[in-house]
């Protein structure tokens, strides 16, 4: 008998659910009531999800059916049967986004914006189009002819070419020749047209190729020109092997430069394509009708749609929207004095992520400051962090920079950001052998009338300047001790990392979250047992791990109640009798990409607040360094309540998640009023705070 690959009596299947999350991205898309630019660029990003997915994902699932035909993911879904089910949501996911897209297309049109194709230009654009190829295109054009003996040019992942035909009549017979055009992938994808002032007009850079094309092949002087796009995805992974005489910088930099030769996990190719160039492609590129040949429309790499232009339309984008300065810092000369005082809770993007530079660049000049230790996992491409840290070195301060170089998809900014340090003379780690870092911290040591004073910062998010802009996240910044303290244990352990410090404040992971968050559960299961309140709320980015989810059925089973707030994947099949009908689980997106990790326990009425890096993922607790942070603080934990709270009555952008996957939206109750969460935490900030 054929096992469920959906779900099965304990799980949800984690493709699956993935599939879910990104149906919500495609959900706000459709959402008349969002701005239309903003739409727009939700399908941008529902494109570039699902291009990760399939790299990532998808490529994983594939090699497991390379090694045995009958693998097993570890929740027990079989490979070969999740991979099929998979496929058939792709296909339903991309019905839903063509007719979003259409209804989109459809609505710009309405607002006097225009996209056009080749076809539909005026005498003015077909000249303006003919200039700007000229000047910004052709120059990046190098076609390639096909041929039967010759072999296929290596694609690149995630570029579009045309595949282009050329006929030419000869007496009764049509010769037919093909070539293959790259289209740059660093020129902007949409080029502004000249319009009537009352309109405007944009069409795709594949158009305007299109437009010009006869141009490149005139040599051949064909009767007839026709170009259709194709896009592959290959397989991301990098595999580094035990050649142990290779540096780790060598080997992730070997591996980057292999990437581009990946397996291939997937072809998007323009359905208008003819069968007789579709054959050649799918044999030359040796792939099977089976393995993930997927029939697009004209336009691919629609990810390029998050940066579709507004034309200054301020009323088809969200509201913008200040990001503050904490009280606390205001009219102050000095942060590093005030978080001396007393720990500061930063929450992004409401408030601004410029304090965290600012602070570091305080302590580049500082002349107490002795030593700065940070650890890096992703960082913006001008990143004002990494100049913060480069003056601070410039200025004597010693500097310790941890980097997790196998970052995915940020390799290669990583290894450059890490000579950039060297070459200051900064020093370079790279964390723990078998474990990436992928913690958010760092601290300063300085000197104030001759005793060691240490500032630490403990976030959710990574040190990235344009993420904190539409991620939500926490950061807290501490002068505690204790605190501190640990984190000084634990950039030692990075440096020296035979002997594993202990910790009693902070949580690290691979060697305590999941067992103290197991008996935190289990605490609140005996007050459950007892006839005391309790309760757990949990906001993660994805729950996963089977062990974990089996603790809350069985804190469920025993009365404990259980909110989660997951954003994306998840796997817990809430509702359930006798196993989850204690559980409720809501997923938010809209505006901002909750990204913040908060994990609550009532603890019978002495609550415990922790902020984290780690998600409820085996990767995370088992094989990655992540720090759980206490917030004890009475007035800090008040925040975290608030905006938690919010989110669980929100009814604007909550989502219920459920084995159906029916992402049903959470309506307000008769009577009652919206509640949009992300509005409510806004107002709050913008408020005067103690």
């Amino acid at each position: 008998m054929t096992r469920n690959p959906v779900h099965s009596d304990r799980f949800i299947n984690r493709e699956l659910s993935w599939l879910a999350f990104n149906h919500r991205v495609l959900q706000e898309a459709a959402r008349t009531d969002n701005p239309l630019i903003e739409r727009v660029r939700f399908l941008g990003i529902f494109s570039n999800n699902m291009d990760e997915f399939f790299r990532v994902r998808v490529a994983n699932l594939q090699r497991a059916l390379l090694v045995d035909e009958s693998s097993v993911t570890t929740l027990g879904f079989g490979v070969q049967q999740t991979l099929e089910a998979v496929t058939n949501r792709v296909v339903q996911l991309q019905g839903e986004y063509n007719e979003a897209y259409e209804r989109v297309e459809q609505a710009l049109e309405e607002e006097g914006i225009r996209i056009l194709n080749e076809e539909q230009l005026s005498g003015e654009q077909e000249e303006f189009v003919s200039n700007y190829f000229k000047q910004q295109i052709r120059p990046h054009l190098v076609p390639i002819m096909i041929t039967v003996d010759r072999p296929f040019p290596d694609l690149k992942d995630g570029v579009l070419y045309f595949v282009v035909g050329l006929e030419t009549q000869n007496g009764s017979k049509v010769d037919k020749d093909y070539a293959l055009v790259q289209i740059p992938p660093h020129r902007p994808r949409f080029v502004i047209l000249p319009s009537p002032q009352e309109n405007r007009s944009v069409a795709f850079v594949d158009d305007v190729i299109r437009k010009e094309l006869h141009k490149i092949f005139q040599l051949f002087q064909p009767d007839r020109l026709y170009a259709h796009a194709i896009k592959v995805t290959r397989d991301a992974e990098i595999d580094m092997d035990d050649d142990l005489s290779m540096s780790l910088m060598d080997k992730m930099a070997d591996g980057v430069s292999q990437r581009k030769n990946g397996d291939f996990v997937r072809m998007i190719y323009d359905r208008d394509m003819p069968a007789a160039m579709l054959d050649l492609v799918m044999k030359k590129l040796d792939l099977g009708a089976g393995e993930n040949v997927i029939s697009g429309t004209r336009y691919h790499n629609r990810k390029d749609l998050m940066k579709f232009p507004d034309f200054g339309r301020s009323d088809l984008v969200f509201p913008k929207q200040e990001s503050r300065k904490h009280s606390q810092f205001q009219g102050k000369s000095s942060m590093l004095n005030q978080v001396a005082k007393r720990d500061v809770l930063l929450h992004y993007p409401y408030h601004n992520f410029g304090q965290v530079v600012d602070a570091l660049r305080e302590a580049a000049i500082d002349p107490s400051v002795e030593r700065i230790c940070i650890n890096l996992y992703r960082v913006a491409q001008n990143s004002k962090i990494i100049n913060a840290l480069v003056n601070a070195a410039y200025n004597g301060k010693d500097v310790q920079v941890v980097i997790e170089l196998a970052a995915r998809f940020d390799e290669r900014h990583n290894i450059k950001i890490s000579n950039v340090l060297q070459e200051a003379g900064i020093q370079v780690e790279f964390g723990v052998t078998g474990l990436k870092v992928h913690s958010k911290m760092f601290l300063i040591d300085r000197r104030v009338n001759g005793e060691l004073q240490r500032i630490g910062y403990i976030g959710t998010g990574n040190f990235h300047e344009e993420m904190a802009r539409v991620f939500s996240d926490f950061g807290l910044f501490t002068a505690q001790p204790k605190l501190t303290g640990e984190i000084a244990k634990l950039f030692s352990f990075f440096s020296n990392n035979y002997e594993r410090p202990e910790f009693e404040c902070l949580i690290v992971s691979p060697y305590q979250t999941r067992l103290t968050f197991l008996q935190l559960l289990e605490k609140e299961t005996e007050h459950a047992r007892k006839g005391f309140p309790a309760r757990v709320i949990l906001k993660l980015n994805n729950l996963i791990d089977a062990d974990m989810i089996e603790a809350l059925y069985a804190a469920s089973g025993e009365g404990v109640r259980i909110d989660l707030i997951v954003r994306g994947i998840c796997s817990l099949i809430p509702g359930v009798k006798g196993m989850s009908e204690n559980i409720r689980v809501r997923s938010l997106l809209g505006r901002y990409l909750e990204h913040s990790r908060i994990l609550y326990f009532e603890n019978n009425g002495a609550p415990k607040y922790f902020l984290s890096s780690a998600d409820w993922m085996k990767r995370n607790l088992d094989h990655r360094i992540e720090v759980s942070v206490p917030i004890e603080d009475i007035q800090l934990q008040s925040v975290l309540a608030q905006f938690l709270d919010h989110q669980l009555k929100d009814n604007v952008h909550a989502r219920k998640i459920d084995v159906h996957f029916s992402n049903s939206f959470i309506q307000p109750k008769k009577g009652s009023k919206s509640v949009n969460a992300s509005e409510l935490t806004q107002q709050i900030y913008a408020e005067p705070q103690d």
